[in-house]
């Protein structure tokens, strides 16, 4: 069963790599979607694939993504419909 998340990060999220080890994740899990931060420094990911791995990539969320981070915070949704990615996106790397 596949699935489809919204995360939205904020915090200390910028300059930390945040984006790139995001993407080196979701794409080790084969996950599909994309991940971008807009202009006030708020990163959002919207990620879609198997429910198992998909629930592994939001323990990594949840645990903290950059160990460069001093601290962030997550909102995160669940879907059944999916928006068909092809490939994992990011406006860096």
């Amino acid at each position: 069963m596949k699935k489809r998340a919204y995360i939205q990060m904020h915090g200390d999220v910028d300059g930390v790599g945040f984006r790139f080890l995001v993407k080196q994740k979701a794409q080790s899990l084969g996950l599909k979607g994309c991940c971008k931060q807009t202009e006030d420094k708020l990163i959002y990911i919207h990620i879609e694939g198997n429910i198992q791995q998909l629930e592994e990539f939001l323990e990594y969320i949840q645990k903290g993504v950059s160990p460069l981070s001093q601290t962030n915070a997550y909102r995160m949704e669940l879907f059944d419909e999916l928006k068909g990615y092809t490939s994992m996106e990011s406006d860096i790397v």
